[in-house]
């Protein structure tokens, strides 16, 4: 995008944002858990910007680190999704994961036309948010704190909240190795521990058994011994029988409203599917209060000092009970931008499905070959009451190994079969769950 130098009126919603927020919420004291993230994965989130297309209307500026394809933005466009779109590109330290935010402020044609936005929407309030807001002091106060955004996102809080609300299955917060072991012995079978700014599966560990108690403990105390300090969150391993989650927005003013529902399907701890939530489950949940601890926990946010999305994880259980309150996401999130999806597409007929999938992706294909392959099959979602599929991140499928992120619009009972079509046509073209096999010889 060029960004001209006379007077420009506020115009729409600025919109960024660094996926991978609880990493650079997450003190640098804390004791960690075994993770394998390397620098690979770091570049795959990096692209996941580009879904917050999903939520732009067409005045909004849309701020990505990498630029949008053409043929994506065609795509996008084709779907009513329109929007200005401006390149931020890597920050100066050239780190794939600095924020986004960072990069911004060292453009000032970008600074500039974020400060000209009617609003300012990123997908987490980080640290460096604030700082490019105080660029611009009469910005500098639209976004809450960010020590606050830390706290209400830190998985200690949202245990502690459903622990004071007398909450069933709450987590126990324990802050030291000892206290790590007594509390994973009061419990029976599989314990989750849980790194308070863990996300995606990053920093949940399931401990089976004594063996894998004590190697953990001894990690964790010579971690201790080195100076760094454990917050960490026990909570036994549940048989769930439906994931959900509640979107809220709390208010500036305290007040608050439900965005609505999204049934949540994960693979292992980390987020693969939204979707609508059977017909049945909102009276369902009315009959267990389910409004009313939406409301505790929304007065809680605003108490905290806390405004702008969020999203309340909970559970549904095999034997008949239910977790509330499992964590708390205060930003942004894939729940959310398939709600605004199905807010586009209800009218016809159709609702609004996303998911995410790690893929293969071979040397020499991108969003551009996977569209027109889609285009092709008659899978590409246009507009209206057609059923069909969108891509919308092209910045995620990196090769060897990115991510497939893609809605599709359809009846609920036609999803399964429309992601299987997707996923072989994709495959056809070199973006597969399996890594292609390489002739020998």
């Amino acid at each position: 995008m060029t960004v001209g130098t006379g007077i420009l009126r506020p115009r729409g919603t600025a919109r960024f944002g660094t996926f991978d927020a609880e990493r650079l919420w997450r003190p640098a004291s804390l004791t960690r858990l075994p993770s394998l993230v390397g620098t690979e994965a770091r570049t795959v989130v990096a692209g996941l910007d580009e879904t917050l297309a999903a939520a732009c209307r067409p005045d909004d500026l849309l701020v990505t680190r990498g630029t949008l394809a053409p043929a994506q933005l065609e795509a996008l466009g084709a779907a009513g999704l329109t929007f200005r779109s401006a390149v931020a590109g890597p920050a100066a330290t050239d780190d794939v994961g600095a924020a986004v935010e960072e990069a911004i402020a060292e453009d000032p044609a970008l600074c500039r036309a974020v400060a000209t936005a009617a609003d300012v929407q990123p997908y987490a309030v980080l640290p460096a948010t604030t700082q490019l807001l105080r660029q611009h002091p009469d910005r500098a106060d639209e976004l809450p704190n960010p020590s606050v955004v830390q706290q209400v996102n830190g998985k200690a809080w949202s245990s502690e909240l459903a622990a004071a609300l007398e909450l069933p299955g709450a987590g126990t917060v324990v802050r030291s190795a000892d206290e790590l072991a007594a509390a994973v012995q009061r419990l029976q079978g599989t314990v989750l521990v849980k790194d308070p700014f863990g996300v995606a599966g990053r920093g949940t560990v399931e401990v089976t058994g004594p063996g894998a108690l004590r190697r953990l403990v001894r990690r964790l105390r010579a971690q201790e011994d080195e100076g760094l300090h454990t917050e960490l969150v026990v909570q036994s391993r549940y048989e769930r029988a439906q994931d959900f989650s509640a979107h809220l927005e709390v208010c500036r003013d305290g007040t608050w409203f439900l965005r609505g529902l999204q049934g949540m399907t994960n693979g292992g701890y980390r987020h693969a599917v939204s979707h609508p939530v059977p017909p049945d489950l909102p009276a369902e949940l009315d009959r267990r209060g389910y409004p009313a601890v939406l409301e505790q926990v929304a007065r809680a946010l605003a108490w905290a000092g806390y405004f702008g999305p969020a999203g309340i994880d909970s559970m549904l259980l095999a034997d008949g009970g239910w977790l509330p309150v499992l964590e708390i996401n205060a930003r942004m999130s894939m729940g959310l931008l398939t709600l605004e999806l199905d807010e586009r597409v209800r009218a016809y007929g159709l609702r609004a499905h996303l998911w995410q999938q790690d893929m293969f992706v071979e040397h020499g294909t991108d969003v551009t070959t996977l569209l027109s392959a889609l285009s092709a099959a008659g899978l590409l979602y246009g507009s209206g009451a057609r059923p069909g599929v969108l891509p919308l991140s092209g910045g995620s499928l990196c090769t060897p190994r990115g991510r497939l992120v893609c809605a599709a619009f359809c009846a609920p009972g036609e999803f399964p079969a429309l992601r299987a079509r997707t996923e072989n046509c994709a495959a056809a073209v070199g973006i597969s769950t399996t890594r292609a096999e390489v002739p020998t010889g």
